[in-house]
């Protein structure tokens, strides 16, 4: 019988993140039946059958999000600098 697990991942943007969050969880972990959107911010239910692989879970969809949060502030210094150095 399959179980939902609930997790939530700060800085997860289910606009941005979740698609490849679920992709992500779907092809690493064959136990996982399917990873639905919640409607608490920054969280995701996932399906799966056996025993859960939460830690696993959260490695395989913390690493993404860190780099994109990673790569914004980078953006973000950039266009700092760019205004700064335009005026």
């Amino acid at each position: 019988m399959p179980r939902l697990y609930q997790i939530t991942i700060p800085g997860l943007s289910l606009k941005g993140d979740f698609p490849a969050a679920r992709r992500r969880l779907i092809a690493d972990f064959p136990r996982v039946l399917e990873v639905f959107a919640a409607n608490i911010p920054a969280t995701v239910l996932v399906a799966y059958l056996g025993e859960d692989e939460v830690d696993a879970w959260l490695d395989a969809v913390s690493d993404p999000v860190a780099t994109r949060r990673m790569s914004r502030r980078r953006s973000d210094a950039a266009d700092a600098k760019d205004m700064s150095s335009a005026a």
